[in-house]
C-alpha cells in the first residue's frame, strides 16, 4: 500500500515540475517507509512507500524491460502469473511486477488478468505512452486533472488541489448530489477539475493527451449457483488465505459482525499455532452483554482482542481529523470511530484485514429486504434543497443493469456506487491516514464470480440476509449466534447531534457552503427541530460534515480542537 503520483506534460516544463515535488509531503502518509522517482523529460512519476511484501527489494519506481511502474496496493495473484509467464523476467519479488508482466505479454488487455486491489501508473519508455489503472472493485483511488500543461494524476485528490495549478471551484450539482447521498457518485468528483478513475478503467496518455480509456467491467451475466458448506468453506478459505500474504504482521477489525466473525473463522483456520491480534470498537459503552460475548467469542478463537471505547467526546473530537484526511467528503459516520481503530492498530500493525463487502456479497443490508428504491436522498422529504436532478448520474447507473435477479439488481447498483465512492474511500484514508493497509477477502474478483451469481433463497431467507452465511458461521463458532441483532460500528448520532441542537443553531446558519444552498432560516428551523424529529438527524449530519469538510480543506482552517473549535474558527 502506497501513495502514486505523476504528470504526462504536452512539454517539458521545468518550473512546473519541481513544484510538482512537493507531492513527496502531501503523499508521505500512505508511504512512511520510503520514497522514488522517475523523470524523462515531460513524464514523471512519484512513489511513497508502505512497505509489505519485499521488504528489501521492491522498492518503486520498478523499471525492467523498457517499462517503468508506480503502483499502490497487492497484486493477489501475482505467486500464480509468475509461474504462468515464463518470458518476462521477473526483478523484484514484489507482487507489483506483476502489472509489468502481463502488459509486457498482453499489452493492455493483460490488466484484466490481475487480481487484487490497486491503483497504478506504467510508462512504456519505448512508446512514451503512459497507462494508468485502477481495479475492477475501485478499493484503492485514483484521481486525475486535466489542466493546460498536461494530466496529473493523483492517489489523493488533496495532493492535486493543493498545488494550485487552476482554480479549485466545487462543483454546485456534485454538493447537491453530496446533501443527499453522503457521497459522490461516478467519474466526477466535489471538484469541478478533478475526476476519478474509475474502477476498471485504464486511461491511456501520450504526452499530456487521453489518447484512449479501456474499461473492464464485472461480468453481469451467469447462471444462478447453488452451494453447501463444504463450497463456502473452500472458496471463502482461499480468499483469505491469499489475503494474508505479507511480511510485515497483520491484524483482523473485528466488528463483531457476520463478516469480520467469518474472516475470524478463516484467518484462526489458516494460522494454527498462531494468535491473532484483533481490535474491536465498543460505542457509547456497548451492553455489557454484548461485550462479553465478543470477548468470549475471541476467546474461543485464541484472539488477542483490544476493545476501543468510542464516545460521544470522541466523536466531537474526531471530526476535524476526519474531515481533513478523508479527501473527498463522504459523510459516513462509521468513518469517525474507524480513525481512532486504525490510529491505535497502527502502532503494532502495518495490515489489518476487514469484513467490507460481506453485505454487497451476500444480500446483508435491510434495505434487501424491501428493495423499493435504489437509493434515497437524505433531503427528500424537505422542500429546502432544490430537488431537479440531482441524481442525474446515478440514475445513469441504474439503467445500466441488467439479465439480473431484483436482489442482485439491488447489490449490482452497491457494488457500481455505494462500495467505490462510500465504503472503500472510508477503508482507503481512515487506515491510510496512519500508514496502514486495509485488505477485503470478501471483495475479490474470484469471491465475487464464486458468490454473487448464488441463488437468492441462500442469501434472503425467513426474515435474514446473509442466510447461508449465518447457518455456516452457527455450525463453527462457538458462543455466537448469528441470527441475532449486532449493533457493529454503528454510531448513535440520532442520540448525540440533537443535544448539541441550541449551539448548531448559532453557527451553521453562517456557514458559507450551507448558504450557497440553503436559506439560513431554514438551516436554523432544522437544527431546532432536530431534537424532536430524529429524520432530521441524517440531512443534518450532512450539514455538519460537509462544514467541517470546507472549512479545512477548502478555507484552509488548522485542526486543533474540536469541531466546535474549527467551525467558530472558521465563521
Amino acid at each position: 500500500m502506497c501513495g502514486i503520483a505523476g504528470v504526462s506534460l504536452k512539454k517539458e516544463n521545468l518550473t512546473f515540475q519541481k513544484k510538482f515535488s512537493k507531492v513527496f509531503n502531501y503523499l508521505k502518509h500512505r508511504g512512511p517507509d520510503g520514497k522514488g522517482a522517475y523523470k524523462k523529460k515531460n513524464v514523471e512519476l512519484l512513489h511513497t512507500r508502505l512497505s509489505i511484501v519485499d521488504l528489501d527489494g521492491g522498492a518503486q519506481p520498478i523499471i525492467n524491460d523498457g517499462v517503468v511502474l508506480i503502483a499502490n496496493g497487492e497484486i493477489y495473484n501475482d505467486l500464480n502469473l509468475r509461474k504462468k509467464i515464463s518470458k518476462y523476467k521477473y526483478k523484484t519479488n514484489s507482487d507489483s511486477e506483476s502489472i509489468i508482466a502481463v502488459y509486457k505479454e498482453d499489452g493492455i488487455e493483460g490488466f484484466k488478468r490481475l487480481r487484487g486491489m490497486y491503483s497504478f501508473s506504467l510508462f512504456d519508455q519505448k512508446k512514451g505512452i503512459t497507462f494508468i489503472g485502477r481495479d475492477v472493485f475501485g478499493i484503492k483511488p485514483l484521481y486525475f486533472s486535466i489542466f493546460e500543461e498536461g494530466i496529473i494524476y493523483s492517489s489523493e485528490m488533496q495532493s492535486i488541489q493543493r498545488l494550485n495549478i487552476q482554480n479549485n471551484d466545487l462543483s454546485q450539482f456534485k454538493l447537491r448530489e453530496y446533501f443527499q447521498l453522503q457521497y459522490c457518485s461516478g467519474k466526477k468528483t466535489i471538484y469541478n477539475n478533478i475526476q476519478r478513475v474509475r474502477p476498471g478503467e485504464t486511461i491511456v496518455i501520450e504526452d499530456g493527451k487521453i489518447i484512449r480509456s479501456q474499461l473492464e467491467r464485472l461480468p453481469t451475466r451467469k447462471k444462478n449457483k447453488k452451494i453447501n458448506d463444504e463450497y463456502i468453506f473452500d472458496k471463502i478459505k482461499e480468499s483469505v488465505s491469499v489475503h494474508l500474504r505479507s511480511d510485515v504482521p497483520y491484524c483482523l477489525f473485528y466488528s463483531g459482525g457476520i463478516d469480520s466473525t467469518l474472516i475470524m473463522y478463516f484467518m484462526k483456520e489458516l494460522n494454527l499455532n498462531k494468535e491473532i491480534c484483533a481490535y474491536n470498537v465498543n460505542i457509547d459503552n456497548t451492553s455489557c452483554n454484548e461485550a462479553k460475548i465478543t470477548d468470549e467469542i475471541s476467546k474461543s478463537f485464541n484472539i488477542e482482542l483490544n476493545q476501543i471505547s468510542f464516545s460521544e467526546n470522541d466523536f466531537w473530537n474526531t471530526l476535524p481529523f476526519a474531515a481533513k484526511h478523508i479527501d473527498e467528503p463522504v459523510a459516513d459516520y462509521a468513518i469517525i470511530p474507524t480513525f481512532k481503530m486504525a490510529g491505535i492498530a497502527s502502532k503494532k500493525f502495518k495490515v489489518a484485514l476487514t469484513g467490507e463487502g460481506g453485505d454487497e456479497l451476500f444480500g446483508g443490508y435491510g434495505r434487501y429486504k424491501k428493495m423499493k428504491s435504489f437509493y434515497k436522498g437524505a433531503f427528500r422529504k424537505l422542500d429546502f434543497l432544490d430537488q431537479k436532478d440531482w441524481d442525474f448520474d446515478i440514475k445513469f447507473f441504474e439503467n445500466q443493469i441488467s439479465d439480473l435477479s431484483k436482489l442482485q439488481k439491488f447489490q449490482f447498483f452497491d457494488y457500481i456506487n455505494w462500495l467505490p465512492n462510500n465504503l472503500l474511500v472510508k477503508l482507503d484514508r481512515c487506515l491510510m491516514a496512519y500508514g496502514m493497509e486495509g485488505r477485503t477477502p470478501l471483495i475479490d474478483k474470484e469471491i465475487f464470480e464464486n458468490f454473487f451469481y448464488i441463488d437468492d433463497s441462500f442469501k434472503q431467507k425467513n426474515g435474514y440476509g446473509k442466510f447461508l452465511i449465518r447457518q455456516f458461521l452457527n455450525k463453527r463458532v462457538k458462543n455466537y449466534n448469528s441470527f441475532s441483532k449486532k449493533k457493529g460500528f454503528t454510531v448513535p448520532i440520532k442520540k448525540w447531534i440533537p443535544k448539541k441542537a441550541k449551539y448548531l443553531q448559532k453557527i451553521l446558519p453562517k456557514m458559507e457552503i450551507l448558504r450557497y444552498f440553503f436559506k439560513e432560516d431554514d438551516i436554523f428551523s432544522l437544527c431546532k427541530d432536530v431534537t424532536n424529529n430524529d429524520m432530521l438527524v441524517r440531512p443534518l449530519w450532512h450539514m455538519i460534515f460537509i462544514s467541517v469538510w470546507y472549512a479545512i480543506n477548502i478555507k484552509k482552517v488548522k485542526t486543533k480542537g474540536d469541531f466546535f473549535d474549527v467551525i467558530s474558527s472558521s465563521i
